[in-house]
C-alpha cells in the first residue's frame, strides 16, 4: 500500500496538527521567525509571519513599514492551513518575505503589528547576525513564539529554508530592456523596449517607480490594452515574452548616457506541493524584478562641416512651398505655406524659414506642429502659415527656401530646397494717374549722385531805378496788409466758432458712433462676411479716435493713433490693448479664412472692452 504521507504531505501535516493541537481560544496568536539567524553579507533570508485564529476573515497582512536595514526582494507569498477539532474550525496563515540585509553586524527585526478581528497583535523582535562576506552559513535556528498572552503557543508549521521564494517561479521571471541602437548622434531616436520574460503564469504587475531618462528627450510609444505576447527562446530555455513599455528617446548632449533600470512588482502563481492548498486556493507570490542599466554612446554632431543655416534638426526630411493662388492684385492677401515633413524630432526648429521679401509685406507666421508614429519611429511635421501682401505689379517670385538637417544614416549634413513660387500681380483697383510701367522695389538701383544746375529764365532785365514809393502800387501795397488782416480776423473768428462747434459735436458722438459700428460688425459675424466684419471693427476703433480728437479717420496710422492717445493721457496698457485689437483686425482682413466664429466673438468683445476702457479714462 502506498505511503499516504509521501503522497499527501500537506494533508498529513494537517492531521498531525489536529492530533497535537489543543482547542484554540477566541484570541489569535502571531509569531515571526527566520529560516536562519546567522548569514554572510549579501545572502538572503526568509522572514515568515504566522497568524493563527479561529477565523481569518478579518485578518490584515502584517505591517512591515518599521522594517529598516533590509531590502525586500520578494513577497509576500501567502500560504494558509485550516483545522477542524471537535466540530470547531481554526486557521493559520503565513506571510513570507525574502530579505537582504543592508549591512553587517547584529541587526534586529523589530516587533511587527498584525491586525486581527479589530485587535492589533505584535510579534517578538528577532536578532540576526550578519557576518562579513564568505562566512559559512549557520544551521537553521528554531523561531521564538510571540503573542498577546504570554505562555500561549501553537505548534509551528516551520517552513523549509527559502519558503519566501516562489518555489522556482520567481527564478522564472525576469525584466530586461532592449535598445535598437547603442551608438547614436545627438538628436537621433533610440527606441527602447522594456520586456518581461516568464515561464510561469503572471497574475498582475505594477511599475514600482516612475521611470526617468536623464540626458534624453523622451516620448511615449503607446501600447495596446492587451500586452503583446510571443514565445522566445533564450539559450536553452523557452519563455513567454511581454512588452511592458516603449519609449522613443532623443539624446540631448554627447557623451556616455545611461538608460537607468526600471523596477516592476510582478504577482505570479506559486507552485505548491500541497494538493489541498492548490485545489482550494491559488497560491501567489509577488516578486520584484529590475532591469539592468544600458549604456548609450552619444556622438556629437560634426562641427567642422556644419552649415551656417543648420537649426539642430536630426533625421531625414523633405520641404515644400505653396501659395493658395498664383494670380493676385497689389495689396491683395496671399496665403503661403512652408512645410517640413520627415522622420525625426522637429522641436529644435524654431526660427522662421522664409526670409524677408522686398516686394511683399510679410506678417508673422502661424506655426503648427504635429507628430505621428510609423513602425515605432517618430515622424514630425511643421507648417509655417504666412500671409503676404504684394506691393508691386508684375511677375513676383518667392525664391526657393532651403532647410538644412543632419542625416545620421549618411553621417553628413544635407540641404533640401523647395521649388520657387511665381505669382502674377496686377495693378490694384482704383489706381490714380496714368498707366506707367510697373517697377518693383528690388529693381530700383541708385546709379550715381549728380549736381543739378538751375536754368536761367528767358528774357531781359527790367529797369527798377525810379523811386518806387511814389507809385500808386506802393500805396496799394501799404493798405493791402491792413485790409487783409481785418478780413482774416473776421474769417478766423467765424471759422473758430464753427470749428469748435464741429469738434465738440464729433467728440460727443464718438462713443455713440463707435457703438453703432460695432453693432454693424455684429450683424456681419459670419465666416462668409469675415472681411466685412473685421473692416467694421477696425473702422469703429479708428473712427472713435478720429471723432474723439477731431482727426481724419482716413489718415490715422498706428503711429498717429499712439501720439494722440499718449498726448491725451491714455495709459500705456490701454494703448497697447487698442493696438492689439487693431492689428488683429488687419491680419484677419487679409486672411479671413483663418478666423472662425470663436475668433470673431473674441475680437468683438476685445474691441468693446478697449473702447469702454478708453472712454472712461479720457472722460475722467
Amino acid at each position: 500500500m502506498m505511503d499516504l504521507r509521501a503522497r499527501f504531505p500537506g494533508s498529513m501535516a494537517v492531521l498531525l496538527a489536529l492530533a497535537a493541537g489543543a482547542a484554540l481560544a477566541d484570541d489569535a496568536v502571531v509569531r515571526a521567525f527566520l529560516d536562519r539567524t546567522e548569514i554572510s553579507a549579501g545572502e538572503e533570508i526568509t522572514l515568515s509571519i504566522e497568524i493563527a485564529a479561529l477565523s481569518l476573515d478579518q485578518a490584515a497582512p502584517p505591517d512591515i513599514s518599521r522594517l529598516e536595514g533590509f531590502d525586500v526582494i520578494t513577497g509576500p507569498s501567502v500560504s494558509s492551513r485550516f483545522q477542524w477539532i471537535n466540530g470547531r474550525t481554526s486557521a493559520s496563515r503565513t506571510y513570507s518575505y525574502v530579505l537582504r540585509p543592508d549591512g553587517t553586524g547584529t541587526l534586529t527585526i523589530p516587533a511587527l503589528g498584525v491586525l486581527v478581528q479589530g485587535r492589533t497583535y505584535r510579534t517578538r523582535p528577532i536578532t540576526l547576525t550578519v557576518n562579513p562576506p564568505g562566512t559559512i552559513r549557520s544551521p537553521y535556528a528554531p523561531p521564538p513564539v510571540a503573542g498577546p498572552q504570554p505562555g500561549r503557543s501553537i505548534p509551528p508549521s516551520t517552513p523549509a529554508p527559502g519558503t519566501g521564494r516562489a518555489a522556482g517561479a520567481g527564478a522564472d521571471v525576469r525584466v530586461r530592456v532592449e535598445a535598437d541602437a547603442r551608438t547614436v548622434y545627438v538628436g537621433q531616436q533610440v527606441t527602447v523596449r522594456f520586456l518581461l520574460d516568464t515561464q510561469t503564469d503572471i497574475l498582475n504587475l505594477a511599475l514600482k517607480d516612475n521611470p526617468t531618462f536623464p540626458g534624453f528627450w523622451a516620448e511615449e510609444i503607446k501600447l495596446p490594452e492587451n500586452l503583446d505576447m510571443k514565445r522566445v527562446q533564450i539559450g536553452a530555455d523557452s519563455f513567454v515574452e511581454y512588452t511592458l513599455m516603449k519609449r522613443a528617446l532623443f539624446p540631448t548632449s554627447p557623451g556616455q548616457q545611461t538608460i537607468p533600470p526600471v523596477t516592476y512588482q510582478v504577482q505570479v502563481r506559486r507552485r505548491s506541493s500541497d494538493p489541498i492548498e492548490s485545489f482550494f486556493f491559488t497560491p501567489t507570490e509577488t516578486v520584484t524584478r529590475r532591469s539592468d542599466p544600458i549604456a548609450i554612446t552619444v556622438l556629437p554632431l560634426p562641427a567642422e562641416s556644419r552649415p551656417p543655416g543648420f537649426s539642430g534638426a536630426v533625421g531625414s526630411f523633405n520641404v515644400s512651398l505653396a501659395a493658395d493662388r498664383t494670380e493676385a492684385r497689389v495689396n491683395d492677401a496671399i496665403g503661403v505655406k512652408f512645410r517640413i515633413t520627415g522622420e525625426g524630432n522637429l522641436n529644435a526648429v524654431t526660427a522662421s524659414p522664409l526670409p524677408e521679401l522686398n516686394d511683399f509685406k510679410q506678417f508673422a507666421p502661424k506655426v503648427n506642429a504635429s507628430t505621428s508614429l510609423q513602425a515605432d519611429r517618430f515622424r514630425g511635421e511643421k507648417v509655417w502659415d504666412y500671409v503676404l501682401i504684394p506691393l508691386a505689379a508684375g511677375t513676383q517670385t518667392i525664391p526657393p527656401v532651403a532647410f538644412t538637417f543632419f542625416d545620421p544614416v549618411a553621417r553628413a549634413y544635407r540641404t533640401v530646397r523647395s521649388e520657387p513660387v511665381s505669382i502674377q500681380v496686377a495693378r490694384g483697383e482704383g489706381g490714380v494717374g496714368p498707366s506707367l510701367p510697373s517697377v518693383s522695389q528690388s529693381d530700383v538701383r541708385l546709379l550715381r549722385r549728380d549736381v543739378h544746375y538751375l536754368k536761367l529764365a528767358r528774357g531781359g532785365l527790367e529797369d527798377w531805378s525810379r523811386p518806387f514809393h511814389t507809385s500808386p502800387v506802393f500805396m496799394a501795397l501799404i493798405l493791402l496788409p491792413v485790409v487783409a488782416d481785418l478780413g482774416a480776423a473776421l474769417y478766423a473768428r467765424r471759422r473758430d466758432a464753427s470749428t469748435a462747434s464741429t469738434r465738440l459735436r464729433r467728440e460727443r458722438r464718438a462713443r455713440r458712433v463707435a457703438r453703432k459700428r460695432l453693432n454693424e460688425a455684429r450683424r456681419r459675424m459670419s465666416p462668409a462676411t469675415a472681411r466685412a466684419f473685421y473692416a467694421a471693427v477696425a473702422q469703429a476703433l479708428t473712427g472713435y479716435v478720429g471723432d474723439k480728437f477731431d482727426a481724419s479717420g482716413a489718415g490715422l496710422t498706428h503711429q498717429r493713433i499712439e501720439e494722440l492717445l499718449a498726448a491725451h493721457g491714455a495709459p500705456e496698457e490701454k494703448r497697447s490693448a487698442f493696438h492689439r485689437c487693431l492689428e488683429a483686425c488687419d491680419y484677419a482682413r487679409f486672411a479671413p479664412s483663418s478666423s472662425g466664429p470663436d475668433e470673431m466673438r473674441k475680437a468683438l468683445a476685445a474691441a468693446e472692452e478697449t473702447l469702454v476702457g478708453l472712454e472712461r479714462t479720457l472722460s475722467a
